[in-house]
């Protein structure tokens, strides 16, 4: 299984792991509500895709499986990776 806590961990350094930096991008320009209708009736597709990223043996596996995944659905992770990945920040960061 992939370590999420050590990639979470990478991503706080800029290192992203899962996605490449056309694949980031692309998600970013996706209009919210456009992807928030289009996944409306398949919030199970986008828990099947992470349960099925996370059981994977290794990154270039997950790449892969991410790749062939519907537009939507990748974009969808793309964005649920980066909303974890900021939680974790405002977590660890200093207090002042």
């Amino acid at each position: 299984m992939l370590d999420t806590d050590r990639l979470l961990e990478i991503g706080e350094r800029g290192i992203h792991l899962l996605f490449d930096a056309d694949t980031i991008h692309t998600a970013f320009e996706q209009d919210a509500e456009r992807l928030r209708v289009e996944l409306a009736g398949r919030v199970a597709e986008v828990h099947g895709a992470i349960d099925q990223v996370v059981r994977l043996q290794s990154l270039d596996e997950a790449r892969l499986f991410i790749a062939d995944l519907a537009p939507a659905v990748r974009h969808v992770l793309v964005l649920l990776y980066f909303e974890l990945l900021d939680g974790r920040l405002r977590t660890h960061a200093p207090l002042h």
